[in-house]
């Protein structure tokens, strides 16, 4: 699991740059805010995400980062968080639903990354 909202987008922005079919199945902005801070996931053309505010977001999802951890973690349904109040959902919510997938592509690439060894050397004894 990411431990911060920070590696959770990394992750998700990753998974779009790997496979470049991502961003085709949202095809719009999504704008989170999650307490003081914004991030833009923009799914139009390649896909990019940053910090900060998108310009014309499609929909804005207002979530704790706690619960966004959760959201990314899969441990969170995004149905019963909208549900419970836990996420809010300004424009299209529609788009906002195809979250799920990026969040599980970027959770399947950071499994196998983790499962692939690394540096190649012995085990330290």
């Amino acid at each position: 699991m990411a431990a911060s909202a920070s590696e959770a987008f990394d992750a998700i922005g990753k998974a779009m740059q790997a496979d470049a079919t991502l961003a085709s199945k949202v095809c719009g902005v999504l704008q989170f805010e999650l307490g003081s801070v914004s991030w833009t996931v923009d799914c139009t053309g390649e896909g990019s995400v940053a910090e900060g505010r998108a310009s014309a977001p499609d929909a804005t999802i207002t979530m704790s980062a706690p619960d966004f951890l959760k959201l990314y973690a899969g441990t969170l349904n995004g149905t019963t968080a909208y549900m419970s109040g836990k996420m809010k959902i300004k424009g299209n919510i529609g788009l906002a639903q195809k979250l799920a997938g990026l969040t599980a592509a970027a959770r399947k690439r950071g499994a196998a990354a983790a499962a692939t060894p690394s540096g190649g050397g012995a085990p330290a004894a």
